[in-house]
C-alpha cells in the first residue's frame, strides 16, 4: 500500500466516521442551562471526560456505549471493554479512577452474563469497582453502556484542547499484547496481565501526565485519527506524522497498526525534549515504550510522511470529525 492509499484508508475508516454524528447531538446541548450547579465546568465538549472542579479536587465523568459489532462478536470482551475504555478515558485526563455505573440491555440471558463476567473481569483488572447501574430485561437489542467517576487535581488535568505548533507528538503504547482473537482491530495488552502490574501502569500514566500539555487515549478512530481529534479540539491544528518513528508489533502491518484500538495507549502534545525524557523516566519502568512521532503544525492538515514522502489524511479547511469546540 503507497502512502496516498494509507492515507485514503485512514481517512475513511469507520472508526473515524462513526463519529460524525456527535455534532448533531452536541448541537442540541449547547445552550447552558439557568441551574444551580455544586462545582466549576473546566472542560466538556470534545474532551475524553468531563472535568468539574469541586472543593480542591476535578471530578471526570465520562461515559461510553460499546461498538454493537463487539458485543454480537464475543459479550464477554464487550462487556471486559465497557470497564477498559472508561477506565482509559480518565488516564487521558491525567485522573484516577474511582468507580463505574452500567446499563445493560438484552433478553437474552447467557449473553447478559457474558457481559457481566466480562465487566467484573474488567472490573477487578483494573481496580475500578461497578457501583450500580441499570438493566433492561426486555430489549430487543442487545447494549451494553457504563459512565465513570474520576478523581484528578490542577496539576495533573490534561486536556486535549491545548496542543500548540511546535509541539512534539509522542505516541505512549505498551507493545507487549496481541490482537484479540475476535476482534483483531483490538490490541490487547490487559486480559494477560495481573492486576497490580496494571496498576503500576495506570499510576505511572497517571504521574507523566504532569509533564504534558495535551493529551488523548488512542481510541476507535486509531492513532492518527485520535491524534486529528486532539488537534481539532485545539483550534484546528495541523501535524506531520513520522510513520518510520512509530513503534509498532511486528507481526501487524502499518495500516491495520494505526488503526487499532490498543489496551494501553495514548498520543499526547508535549513543549520539549527535556519533557518527553522525563516522561520516558516515569513510563519506561511500567512497561511502556513513549516515542516522538510528529510535530504540531499550524496549516491544519494532519499528513503522513514516510522518508522523503507525504500523504495528506485531513485538512481541517475542510474536513471535520467530532465538529465540535470545547466550550
Amino acid at each position: 500500500m503507497n502512502l496516498r492509499e494509507l492515507a485514503r484508508e485512514l481517512r475513511s475508516f469507520e472508526g473515524v466516521t462513526r463519529k460524525y454524528p456527535v455534532k448533531t447531538v452536541v448541537e442540541g446541548l449547547l445552550e447552558p442551562l439557568d441551574v444551580t450547579f455544586e462545582g466549576e465546568v473546566i472542560a466538556d465538549v470534545g474532551e475524553d471526560a468531563a472535568a468539574v472542579k469541586v472543593g480542591d479536587d476535578i471530578l471526570l465523568i465520562a461515559a461510553d456505549g460499546i461498538w454493537g459489532k463487539l458485543i454480537d462478536r464475543d459479550p464477554w470482551w464487550a462487556g471486559y471493554c465497557a470497564v477498559l475504555v472508561n477506565v482509559n478515558d480518565v488516564l487521558a485526563m491525567g485522573g484516577r479512577p474511582v468507580g463505574l455505573v452500567n446499563v445493560i440491555s438484552t433478553s437474552d440471558v447467557d449473553v447478559c452474563r457474558e457481559i457481566l463476567e466480562g465487566m467484573r473481569e474488567g472490573a477487578w483488572k483494573f481496580s475500578t469497582p461497578v457501583l450500580g447501574g441499570h438493566t433492561h430485561p426486555d430489549t430487543p437489542y442487545t447494549a451494553v453502556d457504563a459512565a465513570i467517576v474520576g478523581i484528578t487535581n490542577e496539576e495533573h488535568l490534561v486536556l486535549s484542547s491545548t496542543a500548540e505548533e511546535g509541539d512534539l507528538i509522542v505516541f505512549v503504547i505498551d507493545l507487549n499484547g496481541r490482537p484479540y482473537p475476535e476482534y483483531p482491530l483490538n490490541w490487547d495488552t490487559t486480559t494477560m496481565k495481573d492486576p497490580d502490574y496494571l496498576r503500576r501502569q495506570m499510576e505511572a500514566v497517571a504521574e507523566a501526565s504532569r509533564l504534558v500539555k495535551a493529551g488523548k487515549d488512542v481510541s476507535n478512530p486509531g492513532l492518527v485519527g485520535t491524534l486529528a481529534m486532539m488537534l481539532e479540539a485545539s483550534g484546528c491544528l495541523g501535524a506531520e506524522v513520522w510513520l518510520d518513528n512509530i513503534p509498532k508489533p511486528e507481526n501487524v502491518d502499518m495500516a491495520t497498526w494505526l488503526k487499532m484500538y490498543p489496551g494501553m495507549g495514548f498520543v499526547y502534545a508535549v513543549d520539549s525534549d527535556r519533557d518527553v525524557r522525563a516522561i520516558k523516566h516515569v513510563l519506561s519502568d511500567a512497561g511502556l515504550e513513549v516515542s516522538v512521532i510528529g510535530e504540531v503544525t499550524e496549516d491544519g492538515v494532519v499528513k503522513v510522511t514516510e522518508g522523503d514522502e507525504s500523504a495528506r489524511v485531513f485538512d481541517f479547511r475542510e474536513d471535520r470529525i467530532l465538529g465540535v469546540s470545547p466550550r
